[in-house]
């Protein structure tokens, strides 16, 4: 393991010339063995460039790149997790290049309520990046639990309340629903997911337990905006997924700082705890229950209600009448 010292800066002036100011952005997932990290540098534009992508090297660093995770107990190391790069992940289309979409993957499974840190070098920039958070405790559901003949009722007016235990170090929840349905076309038959996520909520003081009300009336309106009815499909609507996440206090401060302003002309700071860089090094924690069935009356007002009618989907005969 190599030995990195350095003074540490966290204020940069972002459009500088010349200035190419790391950009960092990792969070540790509780659910899962494999982590990830991405690391980038800010690029200046100019009139000109809008027309030509920058090429890959204006938003990679070049050199040897060191990323290390470690995981500390009573004040010391107690583990050493290396990053290394991949291309697995392609990226999304868009102005930057989409092509060798270069991360960072660890194998590492991530404790509760314990201390994290990251550091990374750059060789060529003889710079050390380092940040740190704690990770977060279990996130334990209260509703909906996964049990026989557990139905979902939704409806105009029929709301749902999704509710779980607060979770040590969290600063913000938030639950997405995965409405999963079936589409047929003649002997044809594919899996479909919307989701819809819902709005964020943060954490009461010594609240017992909390929730979030799932509107009944936003989700055939919902529904109707995402799928269109099309000739000679059908659907059935098989259940819901629920899906709740817990971020830490960093993710929190980070879309609060990216969050609208109040006042037209006000500019907010954008959040960031990354030494020698910006971005965001923050843990989640999350908890599912997959493929909750809903209740008869919900498959039927998906069938022939107002808003959801002409989509096509089944009654819980598994039959659709005219009307």
């Amino acid at each position: 393991m190599m030995i990195m010292t350095s003074s540490c800066e966290t204020e940069f002036q972002v459009n500088a010339e010349n200035q190419e100011v790391p950009i960092v952005y990792c969070v540790l997932n509780n659910a899962s063995s494999t982590q990830y990290l991405k690391l980038n540098k800010t690029y200046l534009l100019d009139k000109a460039a809008f027309s030509n992508p920058p090429d890959q090297d204006s938003v990679y660093f070049d050199g040897y790149v060191q990323v290390v995770l470690e995981e500390w107990e009573d004040g010391i190391v107690s583990n050493i997790f290396v990053f290394e790069p991949t291309s697995e992940i392609p990226k999304d289309t868009g102005f930057f290049p989409n092509s060798n979409n270069i991360i960072f993957k660890t194998e590492a499974s991530i404790k509760g309520e314990t201390k994290y840190s990251i550091s990374i070098y750059l060789e060529n920039k003889e710079k050390i990046i380092y940040a740190e958070t704690t990770s977060m405790g279990k996130l334990r559901v209260i509703d909906p639990l996964d049990v026989p003949e557990r139905k979902i009722s939704l409806n105009v007016g029929q709301n749902y309340d999704c509710s779980w235990k607060p979770v040590d170090n969290a600063g913000i929840y938030q639950v997405v629903i995965n409405f999963q349905y079936m589409e047929y076309a003649g002997s044809d038959s594919t899996p479909k997911t919307m989701v819809w996520p819902q709005a964020f909520t943060s954490p009461l003081t010594n609240a017992e337990s909390l929730s979030k009300e799932i509107s009944g009336s936003r989700f055939f309106y919902v529904v109707n905006e995402n799928l269109k009815a099309q000739p000679g499909i059908s659907r059935k609507a098989l259940g819901l997924d629920f899906i709740i996440l817990s971020g830490g206090e960093e993710i929190k401060f980070y879309i609060e700082s990216t969050a609208p302003s109040d006042g037209a002309l006000m500019e907010k700071p954008v959040y960031t705890n990354i030494i020698n860089g910006l971005g965001v090094f923050s843990t989640v924690s999350k908890a599912e229950i997959s493929m909750l069935p809903f209740g008869s009356v919900t498959v039927d007002s998906l069938a022939y209600g107002k808003l959801t009618k002409e989509l096509g989907f089944l009654d819980h005969n598994g039959m659709r009448i005219e009307q």
